[in-house]
Order: structure tokens, then C-alpha cells, then sequence
């Protein structure tokens, strides 16, 4: 039986996000990778129309916890797994995560194996009806302002997020 193999690289953009308003504040989670996968299918397909099919295969079920905690968890449903290396707090609005993924996952024909670097991005910030309320400055009062709020959030489902080049299937 033929297959179609190749390396793909998931899309610049981020892959998966949300946005979650709680209260006061607005909370927007972004997930992308970089590095590359080995892609094989079978049967054969067009490259193009098996691209989408992985990015969509790497996005599935994707669910971000402990957004109020230096240590966020990143599920998947297709079986990633993900290791947090750093947490970095970016004045003035977002704390940004970073790691590694392993994928070996399989759907329909497709399959993905390979290690990917991650970088998670969440920022909050007041939605309009807080008014006239200043940005925070440091870590600690970004979790004094928004801490409580995260917290109540226990997690966020992501969805696929990426635009890919014009004329390629969803």
C-alpha cells in the first residue's frame, strides 16, 4: 500500500486559542508550536488536503488548566505530551509558557510522531465594564488583579485557531 510522507510544520500563527470573559476581566489563551513532524498517510493524498488534516489532528481536544498557577497543564485528546520549561510573566498583561510536546498520534489514515516546541500565552486584562482601571505592573499584582478570576476559570478548551494558506481545504 503507498502513503503519502513527508515533514510538516505546523503553522506560525497560533494553533488553538480561546477567549473567556469572567466577570471584570478578559482572559485569551493562545497555544502555538514549532519544529517538525513526521506526517505519513495512507492511503496517499494530496499534501495540501493532508496539511489541514494534521492540523487539525494536532489541535484536537486541546484543554488548558492552572492559569493562575506558575505551572499550566496542556492536555490533548490525540495523546500530546506536553513538559513545561519556563513561565515567563510579560509586563503588562500576560504570562507566557514554554516546552516541548511529543506527538504520536493517528486518525483516519494520518499519522504524527515527533517533538514540537510549545509556547503557551495567557493574558488577561479588564473587560470594558471594569472601567478606568490601570494595567498591572508586576507579576504579583497581575495576580492579585486577576488571580481569583483565573482561578474560578479551572480550565479552557482551545480551538483550532490557524488560518491556512488560501485554497486549502478546512
Amino acid at each position: 500500500m503507498h502513503a503519502t510522507a513527508f515533514r510538516y510544520r505546523p503553522p506560525v500563527n497560533p494553533v488553538a486559542a480561546a477567549t473567556v470573559e469572567i466577570g471584570k476581566v478578559v482572559v485569551s489563551v493562545r497555544l502555538s508550536f514549532h519544529g517538525d513532524l513526521y506526517a505519513c498517510r495512507r492511503p496517499p493524498g494530496v499534501v495540501e488536503r493532508v496539511e489541514a488534516e494534521a492540523l487539525d489532528l494536532l489541535s484536537k481536544g486541546l484543554f488548558v488548566s492552572g492559569i493562575d498557577t506558575p505551572l499550566a497543564t496542556v492536555t490533548g485528546t490525540a495523546g500530546h505530551r506536553f513538559v513545561q520549561e519556563t513561565a515567563v510573566f510579560q509586563p503588562t498583561d500576560r504570562w507566557v509558557y514554554r516546552g516541548t510536546c511529543g506527538v504520536g498520534a493517528s486518525r483516519n489514515g494520518l499519522t504524527l510522531t515527533g517533538m514540537l516546541g510549545y509556547r503557551l500565552e495567557v493574558r488577561a486584562g479588564w473587560a470594558r465594564r471594569a472601567g478606568e482601571c490601570g494595567p498591572p505592573a508586576t507579576a504579583a499584582e497581575w495576580c492579585e488583579f486577576f488571580g481569583a478570576q483565573l482561578a474560578s476559570i479551572g480550565g479552557v478548551v482551545l480551538r483550532r485557531a490557524s488560518v491556512l494558506s488560501p485554497g486549502t481545504p478546512p
